[in-house]
């Protein structure tokens, strides 16, 4: 009897794990941890601006396609100068992916493991998010009206380039 008072547990069961959920982090890592290696790749060829070719991967989201060629060049610039040893950035990215992999090699699997190296490489990713952030709003706030409006329209341009990104889907039911 499945509605049986002496067999029915009061507790509160336990959710189940989601594995989707693992399994798109996971895949989120390990996508940033290729862009890493990629951008290390090309760091590795040296020439005079190293420091602008690893802050590209930086990435100023929409504002890519926004700014004008001159003006990336400056925020790469920018970046490039409030971090100038960006070869020990992108060792430590290397050091996160290898600490996943090593999590997801472990026998018996640790997903506790899992989850600190995935929150340690996530956080990394952040601060450089934020930072690039910054400088764009700093960039942003020392230009006129005028380029403003500029860089508006040009973000409006972009928006229209790319209505999938603009508008994304919403979440599948659950």
């Amino acid at each position: 009897m499945m509605n049986d008072p002496k067999t029915t547990s009061l507790q509160p069961q336990k959710p189940a794990f989601r594995w989707g959920r693992l399994v798109l982090i996971v895949s989120l890592a390990l996508n940033l941890a290729v862009a890493g290696v990629v951008g290390g790749a090309i760091l590795g060829r040296g020439g005079p601006d190293r420091n602008g070719l690893a802050a590209r991967d930086v990435g100023f989201g929409m504002f890519n396609e926004a700014f004008s060629e001159r003006d990336r060049k400056e925020l790469r610039k920018t970046y490039a100068k409030a971090n100038p040893n960006i070869r020990a950035e992108r060792q430590q990215m290397r050091d996160d992916l290898r600490a996943v992999l090593t999590a997801l090699r472990a026998e018996p699997f640790d997903v506790e493991a899992l989850r600190g190296a995935l929150k340690a490489g996530a956080a990394r990713i952040e601060a450089r998010q934020a930072q690039g952030q910054a400088i764009v709003l700093d960039y942003l706030t020392k230009m006129s009206g005028a380029e403003r409006a500029e860089v508006a329209n040009q973000l409006e341009k972009a928006l229209k380039r790319h209505p999938r990104e603009a508008n994304p889907p919403p979440p599948a039911p659950e």
